[in-house]
């Protein structure tokens, strides 16, 4: 299983880290430039951290499954 890899965990946390980061500065960038916290979508932090770990652990489920047929 991919997600049980604690490599591939790493790798997946990694991503998150980055492309969350990036997409939730673009999509609430006003209120987190200004500090405006009352401001931010907790929910939304929330659902653009998850949607890169959830994609990053499928992609790489996919590519394994690939892998192993074609063994």
């Amino acid at each position: 299983m991919q997600l049980l890899s604690k490599i591939n965990l790493l790798k997946h946390l990694k991503i998150i880290l980055i492309v969350g980061t990036i997409l939730n500065l673009i999509n609430q960038f006003n209120s987190i430039v200004n500090l405006q916290l009352q401001n931010i979508d907790y929910s939304k932090v929330v659902v653009t951290y998850f949607v890169p770990f959830a994609v990053s652990v499928y992609s790489a489920a996919t590519i394994k499954n690939i892998e192993d047929k074609n063994d």
